[in-house]
């Protein structure tokens, strides 16, 4: 489930921060 929603966050997030902080946690 927190994959999941990391996922969708990550795609956002990922743009602009490249999910740094979202990889580490997950």
């Amino acid at each position: 489930l927190i994959e999941c929603i990391m996922g969708k966050v990550a795609a956002h997030m990922g743009k602009e921060g490249d999910a740094t902080p979202f990889t580490d946690v997950t």
